[in-house]
């Protein structure tokens, strides 16, 4: 299956879009390596569905701490640009393109957008777009911890069809829909969820009260001291030191990394 352009530059512009539903301008803003990462799990949403077929059509790699594609890397301006979107550069020692950043709030697009995407992916990547938004450190754990990436090795293929095997168990649950929403309306849905919470505690505090027969244990100086005694049966504390270590390749398809049990 060859890359569909036009469906890569969607994605791209949806989750621009998406990012767009934040107040904190801030966070609206989006880089290449955030973009990326959220067309592969796109295509890891909807390749669920479809039995490990993507949305895209990208061939996907394992590349340094994550899935790559120079296919979509090279989309992200064209599509961006398309839709008119705000970019911010920044200058970087290391001349590397991550530092640009991208960032739009536009209504009415995104719900264009949205409605030529497919509910397997909107419904999910809203949720995690929302809740990384362009925090790298986690992002790329989350994307490198999903099972195309941990059954690969580095520069190898990435295969979809194992993401059917083991994301299954997700549902479309009213938790997964309310962390699809945008911070925003997240804080609302809490704020009035607070105030039920309150008006529960207030009606449970009415209620007459049992009195526990059971004393209050005592903390004398008894038990200080039997507590210090059980720490002191864990050894000595730990010493800070800085370590090398060196894993065989073999590392990359073991048990260990696939979660699987190795008693």
């Amino acid at each position: 299956m060859a890359a569909d352009i036009n469906k890569i530059d969607l994605v791209i512009q949806y989750a621009l879009l998406v990012a767009g539903e934040e107040d904190d301008f801030f966070n609206q803003q989006l880089g290449p390596i955030h973009l990326i990462k959220y067309v592969y799990l796109a295509d890891m949403f909807y390749a669920r569905r479809k039995q490990g077929e993507t949305f895209t059509g990208v061939d996907w790699t394992f590349y340094n701490f994550g899935p790559w594609s120079q296919t979509v890397h090279s989309r992200v301006e064209p599509a961006l640009v398309a839709i008119m979107a705000n970019k911010q550069s920044f200058e970087s020692d290391y001349g590397d393109e991550d530092w640009h950043r991208w960032n739009l709030r536009n209504e009415r697009l995104l719900a264009d957008k949205k409605g030529s995407l497919p509910a397997a992916i909107t419904l999910r990547l809203d949720r995690d777009i929302h809740k990384y938004l362009k925090d790298t450190p986690s992002l790329l754990d989350y994307v490198y911890k999903t099972p195309p990436m941990i059954h690969a090795a580095p520069n190898e293929h990435l295969d979809f069809s194992l993401a059917c095997e083991q994301m299954d168990g997700e549902s479309d649950s009213p938790k997964l829909r309310i962390e699809s929403l945008s911070n925003k309306k997240q804080k609302k849905f809490k704020e009035k969820m607070s105030t039920l919470r309150e008006e529960f505690q207030k009606r449970k505090a009415n209620k007459p009260k049992l009195v526990s027969p059971v004393e209050e244990p005592r903390h004398d100086d008894v038990f200080i001291e039997g507590v210090k005694w059980l720490e002191s049966l864990a050894g000595d504390d730990f010493s800070s030191k800085k370590l090398t270590v060196k894993f065989s390749p073999d590392v990359w398809k073991s048990k260990t990394r696939k979660g699987e049990d190795v008693s």
